[in-house]
Formats: C-alpha cells, structure tokens, sequence
C-alpha cells in the first residue's frame, strides 16, 4: 500500500500532474506579464494629473479583472485534466448568470453604474468629492463601490448604485 507522501509524488510526476504544474505555471506568468503591461501602460500615460488618475483607477480593475478571468479558466482547466467533465459547467453558467441576475439586481445595479463611473471619469481617486452626503477624499474606486476617507479618518464605503450627485471639489 502506497503512503500519502508516495501517492503524491506519483501524481505531480505523472503526465496529469506535469499538466497541472504547467497550467498553474502559465496562469502565474501570464498573470505577471498583465501587471507588467499595465504598469507600464500607466508609466507612459501617466503625464496629465486627471489623466493619470483615471487610468491608475482603471489599472487597478482591469487587474483584478484578469486575475479573476485567469483564475477561473486555469480551475477549469484543472479540473478538465483530474478528469472532471466541465462541460455541464460551462453549460450551465449561463443559466446560473442569469440566476444571479436576478437574485443580485443591487450588485448588478452598482456593478453597472461602477462601469458608467469609471467611464465617464466624473471623479478619480485622490479627488475631493461628496457623493451619498460623504464628503472626503476618493481612496478606491471599484466596480462595486467607492471608498472615500473624510478629514477626520472617518473610511465611508459607499456602493455605486446609491450615487446619483457628486460634488467634486478637486475638477478645474
């Protein structure tokens, strides 16, 4: 009878094992290429103050963006190699979507009006604003949610669905 030591060395020195280590060593070097394109994507723009801001709050999501897409195809390409059928996976994550949709309309709502923030730029971060009747300084701006830190410390987390005024002291 093998040991748990023995039965894991088989596997990691199997053929599967050798496709695992290689989708998990993909994952973390494409991972690392991302950051080092994004950092240097913001290095070169990075010359106009507002500019700067925006494309800084932008990084910082499509960052976590793609750490999220890169995790989850590299599981379900794991879990292909165990020898998991994902197929139904992939089949059904449509229909759960559209579950979550529904079930998570406020999350969709702030999701949704993060993206018209972070497009439309009305505000970035380090930028003195008043948004849901905080005033302060613009610490993150995320896709879910605005964190702002007023002059006493205070850190407001306010989500992006609730935002229909902002008063921003910092625009020329």
């Amino acid at each position: 009878m093998l040991s748990t030591v023995e039965l894991l060395l088989n596997l990691i020195f199997s053929e599967t094992g050798i496709r695992i280590i290689s989708i998990i060593a993909f994952a973390v070097v494409a991972r690392l290429l991302i950051d080092i394109a994004i950092i240097n994507f913001v290095q070169r723009i990075s010359s106009n103050g507002h500019r700067a801001k925006r494309i800084r709050t932008l990084s910082s999501v499509s960052r976590t963006t793609a750490s999220v897409v890169i995790l989850i195809i590299a599981l379900l390409m794991i879990l292909k190699e165990v020898g998991f059928d994902i197929t139904p996976l992939i089949a059904s994550a449509g229909v759960v979507g559209l579950a979550i949709g529904f079930g998570a309309q406020t999350l969709v709502k702030d999701v949704i009006s993060g993206l018209f923030l972070l497009v439309e730029g009305q505000f970035y971060e380090g930028d003195e604003v008043e948004v849901a009747g905080k005033r302060g300084v613009v610490e993150k701006i995320g896709l879910r949610t605005i964190t702002l830190k007023d002059k006493d410390g205070v850190c407001y987390i306010i989500p992006n669905g609730t935002v229909t005024t902002v008063s921003n002291f910092s625009k020329d």
